[in-house]
């Protein structure tokens, strides 16, 4: 069976790159008023869903989500937005015309060129569009972000420092960046949301609500926790909630999924018996900004949501666990909160967490003001007029 779907994409991805090849000298983006901008990303969340939100009240503006994840599509076209298969026969004129196209991982999914990238690392055509990039979160790790820009023609950072880090000193990248905030963090800060409603929404018990949100392992597995077994884990856990009054939220990467499937499979068992650990799998529940927003404390160890929760001025826990990067972003030393090197630790910095949340508020400020310019909860507003303005000088 799976190697029929694979057979079926491949055939379907050259029937596809045949019919973009031979309608693209036809078909190209028009000098019009209204602009058509594609969001190609695997899933609708994070920068691209809330920039998305936004542009909606733009006129003049005509937009579509693109992705290879067949669920995700139907998921996005449930809330009534328009949404394609980047294989997709039908769409080929819709895609050749588009203005520009926005995306949060790189090109990867924008219809054809994305895919042919892959196999063409050096293809440069872009069929007349622009390319935006958005970004996914403020990580602490390296990535290759600055030489993706240079294919780029407009991105999005939330200071100076990253601005300069991605430039890497090349005045061209740097011209390309602007400090606009990151629009998935606007509910976070500008009053849109009820902390009583969502909590009404997720079913969540009265008590201090505990989000544990780590990252993936890269290219290894990685344990739920580093220090015990899932079981012994969850159990010391339900313990100290109870004891506690307190509710434990677990949201894993979503790439962690795919490569601990016996400890995702404990996990699903063992939260349906334990009454104070409630599991928020990405797949099910996509949008990891409302869990931040309702969380009195966030556990993690050098996830990039730590940066996001950091707007929200409460306690951080960070497990400390070996890291399989050579270079990062933000150095180790700007982890704002406890750092813990054991269960027993871990146990006891969160008891303090909860008692003591304004313990690290003046280093919390200090590295906030590194890492955001913005704090009024306009950053959508600002990625859009930066986009609007792009598209006017075509």
């Amino acid at each position: 069976m799976m190697k029929t779907a694979k057979i079926t994409k491949i055939l379907n991805f050259i029937l596809f790159t045949v019919g973009f090849i031979l309608l693209s000298p036809f078909i190209r983006p028009k000098r019009s008023r209204e602009k058509i901008i594609g969001f190609a990303s695997s899933h609708f969340t994070g920068n691209i869903k809330y920039l998305y939100l936004e542009m909606t009240k733009y006129p003049n503006v005509k937009l579509f989500f693109v992705s290879g994840e067949k669920d995700e599509i139907k998921r996005v076209r449930e809330y009534g937005f328009d949404a394609r298969y980047y294989l997709d026969l039908k769409s080929i004129p819709l895609f050749l015309k588009t203005h520009a196209w926005v995306t949060s991982h790189g090109p990867n999914y924008i219809p054809f060129i994305g895919l042919a990238r892959r196999i063409v690392p050096f293809l440069k055509w872009k069929h007349g569009s622009k390319w935006i990039d958005v970004w996914h979160g403020i990580a602490f790790v390296h990535t290759e972000r600055g030489n993706m820009l240079r294919d780029y023609d407009l991105a999005f950072e939330t200071s100076e420092f990253f601005v300069n880090y991605y430039s890497g000193g090349d005045s061209t990248i740097a011209a390309k960046i602007k400090i606009t905030g990151y629009p998935r963090n606007d509910p976070l800060l500008d009053g849109r949301w009820s902390k009583e409603e969502i909590i009404r929404k997720l079913g969540l018990p009265d008590g201090k609500n505990i989000l544990y949100a780590p990252t993936w392992g890269h290219k290894y597995k990685k344990k739920l926790f580093p220090w015990e077994s899932t079981e012994q884990f969850l159990d010391k856990i339900e313990k100290f909630c109870a004891k506690n009054k307190c509710n434990f939220l677990i949201r894993m990467h979503p790439n962690w999924y795919k490569r601990n499937s016996e400890d995702k499979k404990t996990l699903e068992k063992k939260t349906k018996r334990l009454p104070h650990i409630f599991h928020f799998p990405p797949d099910k529940y996509t949008d990891a900004q409302e869990l931040l927003f309702i969380s009195d404390v966030l556990i993690t160890d050098w996830s990039s949501i730590a940066n996001d929760f950091i707007l929200l001025n409460r306690p951080i826990i960070f497990i400390e666990t070996k890291f399989p990067v050579e270079k990062y972003v933000l150095s180790p030393e700007d982890r704002v909160g406890y750092i813990v090197k054991n269960t027993k630790e871990f146990l006891s910095k969160l008891n303090e967490s909860i008692k003591h949340p304004n313990l690290f508020e003046d280093k919390r400020r200090k590295v906030l003001k590194k890492i955001y310019t913005y704090l009024d909860g306009n950053s959508a507003k600002r990625c859009a007029r930066e986009i609007i303005n792009l598209l006017s000088q075509n």
